[in-house]
């Protein structure tokens, strides 16, 4: 995955605000923090999972299934990408 490595510096960028939110999280779970304001937070996080899937993806769409010049192994990679996006969907 020759794309993660060129976006590493953002991946991980994104990877650690997840974190930042997922602590925040926790703080506000131990600190009895309003329901509202945990709901709030538990949704931020489900966001920033979801960007960080999509860029993800999209990067890989575009190396691996666009990019791809044999059509057989273009296949092969959009079938996979279609089974990945079953799974988390389902």
């Amino acid at each position: 995955m020759a794309h993660v490595n060129q976006n590493k510096t953002r991946l991980v960028t994104r990877v650690r605000r997840l974190r930042g939110q997922l602590d925040a999280l926790e703080r506000a779970l131990d600190g009895d923090a309003d329901c509202l304001d945990v709901l709030t937070q538990a949704a931020a996080i489900r966001g920033a999972s979801q960007g960080l899937m999509v860029e993800l993806l999209g990067d890989h769409l575009r190396q691996h299934v666009v990019a791809e010049d044999d059509p057989s192994v273009r296949d092969a990679e959009a079938e996979q990408v279609l089974q990945l996006v079953k799974r988390y969907l389902g």
